[in-house]
C-alpha cells in the first residue's frame, strides 16, 4: 500500500520507529492542496494550482497501517482518504476530522522541518502557511 506524509510521518527516523517495515518511496509535491495546522497538522483541498503541498511516499505494510491509525487516532481524530496522483497511483492519507486552526509546537515544527530534509523537500513549501 502507499502511503502519503506530509507532517511528522515525513521523519524518517520517527516513523522507522512507528512503521520499522515502511519503505520511504521519494518526494511528491501536490498541487491544490495546502498544509494546515491545529496544532498538530492536516491538509486541506482547495483545488487551487498555486497551492502546493509538500509531500513524502511510503510503501507501507497492513502492520505499518494498523500503527498509523493508532498514532493518527483513528477513526476518532483523523479520518483516511485516498488520493490520486497525477500517474494515476492512489495513495492513502490521513485528514483531520475538526479542531480550530492553531500553531504547532516549535518541536513538532522542527519534526516536520526535519522530515521535508528527509525526502529533500523544498522547505520554503512548510513556510508558506496562511
Amino acid at each position: 500500500m502507499l502511503y502519503l506524509a506530509y507532517g511528522s510521518n515525513l521523519n524518517k527516523k520517527q516513523m522507522s520507529k512507528r512503521c520499522p517495515k515502511a519503505k520511504p518511496i521519494g518526494p511528491i509535491i501536490l498541487s491544490g492542496y495546502k498544509l494546515e495546522f491545529r496544532r498538530v497538522a492536516t491538509i486541506k483541498h482547495t483545488k487551487k494550482i498555486e497551492d502546493k503541498l509538500g509531500c513524502g511516499l511510503w510503501e507501507i505494510t497492513k502492520d505499518c497501517e494498523k500503527s498509523l491509525d493508532i498514532y493518527e487516532g483513528f477513526p476518532i481524530v483523523y479520518s483516511k482518504i485516498t488520493i490520486e496522483l497525477n500517474d494515476g497511483r492512489n495513495v492513502m492519507t490521513y485528514i483531520m476530522n475538526n479542531g480550530a486552526l492553531g500553531p504547532p509546537t516549535t518541536k513538532y515544527f522542527n519534526t516536520i522541518k526535519n522530515g521535508f530534509k528527509d525526502f529533500e523537500l523544498p522547505t520554503n513549501l512548510l513556510y508558506k502557511i496562511k
